[in-house]
């Protein structure tokens, strides 16, 4: 048996060490997120789980709790046009009185069709284990006047920052 098999305490078969670590082959869960298995190991070392997407949630998903192609599609616009308007405004639903034709899509090339909209999204994975605690903890940091970056430190930290010593 190779370093990278295990073997399963409930069927007694063999599998790797990324199954008996995750509970999910690599393979199937690359299939699911629509990444290649060389992704997930790449934010296992980076972020300490294949189920983190990002290192930090987007301003749309602290502000909306959606990614920013849920409200390109919930507005209809285009997602850069979404992030312009809420970098600008601080608003997504913001209109203005003037009537433009810019994100309207007049070919045939529809942003709603390409892999970028299509895959999973988000700052975290649903199958994370600590999903719900992560996403309100850094939401209520955000709201309570810090940076995303020091929410997501506060929150690694139990509350307290640190000054890397």
């Amino acid at each position: 048996m190779s370093r990278k098999q295990k073997i399963c305490p409930n069927t007694g078969n063999k599998i790797t060490h990324f199954q008996h670590r995750w509970g999910i082959h690599a393979v199937e869960l690359a299939n699911e997120e629509m990444v290649k298995p060389e992704a997930l190991h790449m934010r296992i070392k980076l972020f300490g789980s294949p189920f983190q997407r990002m290192p930090i949630p987007s301003i749309p998903e602290i502000m909306y709790g959606k990614t920013k192609f849920q409200l390109a599609e919930e507005t209809n616009i285009h997602p850069g046009s979404l992030m312009h308007r809420l970098i600008n405004t601080g608003d997504a639903y913001y209109e203005s009185n003037y009537q433009h034709t810019a994100g309207m899509n007049f070919g045939g090339d529809d942003w709603r069709d390409r892999k970028a909209a299509v895959k999973p999204q988000g700052w975290l994975s649903p199958r994370h284990p600590a999903y719900t605690t992560w996403r309100v903890t850094v939401i209520k940091h955000v709201l309570e006047g810090d940076t995303i970056g020091v929410a997501v430190e506060k929150m690694l930290n139990g509350g307290e920052i640190t000054d890397g010593k």
